[in-house]
């Protein structure tokens, strides 16, 4: 038996910039499954209501994984799993914690060290409903109350990031009062990465979506619709990130 999941976005438009997916997913079954979280421009919130590890270590309750290149593995210590992954922009945890967000690429934290106990009380309301549309409209909630306390910097640079993920060759316009040079330190410092760095995330994710989606595509028309160079380019770097030739990337590896 594989995992039964639901991709869902938030349903308030302000949220867009910073939460751009809530995935819900769970699984009863008589063989423990292994589940990979695949390279990422973002950020992922974890939420983890049966015992399970990440990278072969207890996981906390709830987990954040910072941005990474790397594949990170979830592996329920139980038959039953209840898990729910929310996929936000980096700049969301630079307004809880001093931290600089480059600190805590390819890495899983506590997530308590950077919302405090706000986040578990969170996950018991949501651990208390099994409805999917109920536990997202506690979600939904709980973001927006963290809104309040964003700057409009960190905004800017939220949106930079969502604009880069919806098209890695967004082309940034200057103006000229700020450098690149200025731009990209600050982006690194807010989202975790340079932009350079960030665009090939992107570059992946991107291809790894029209990969799974419903009505798939060639090979060669993802490596193009991703902003890849070539198909050699694009070969080489999905190889790189997943561990798998583009043609052999399940449907099931869409988280």
């Amino acid at each position: 038996m594989q995992y039964h999941y639901e991709i869902n976005t938030p349903e308030k438009d302000e949220l867009l910039p910073y939460i751009h997916q809530y995935i819900h997913f769970s699984s009863s079954s008589k063989k423990l499954l292994q589940k990979n979280l695949w390279p990422s421009a973002n950020a992922s919130l974890i939420f983890n209501f049966k015992k399970t590890k990440l990278n072969d270590k207890l996981s906390p309750v709830v987990a954040i994984a910072g941005l990474h290149d790397v594949i990170h593995v979830i592996q329920p210590e139980e038959n039953d799993i209840d898990t729910i992954i929310v996929h936000c922009s980096p700049a969301l945890l630079t307004v809880f914690s001093t931290t600089q967000t480059s600190f805590i690429t390819n890495t899983i934290i506590d997530a308590k060290d950077i919302f405090g106990e706000t986040i578990a009380s969170l996950s018991t309301s949501l651990q208390l409903v099994k409805n999917i549309k109920a536990r997202q409209n506690l979600l939904d909630t709980f973001f927006i109350g963290l809104l309040t306390k964003t700057t409009e910097q960190t905004s800017c640079f939220a949106k930079l990031a969502k604009a880069i993920q919806s098209n890695p060759e967004y082309k940034i316009t200057l103006g000229t009062e700020i450098s690149y040079r200025h731009l990209s330190r600050m982006f690194k410092q807010i989202i975790g990465v340079n932009i350079q760095t960030y665009r090939r995330l992107a570059r992946f994710e991107l291809a790894k979506q029209l990969i799974i989606q419903e009505t798939p595509i060639s090979l060669t028309g993802v490596g193009y619709q991703s902003g890849y160079y070539d198909q050699a380019h694009f070969a080489k770097e999905f190889k790189k990130l997943s561990g798998l030739r583009a043609k052999y990337f399940g449907p099931l590896c869409s988280i």
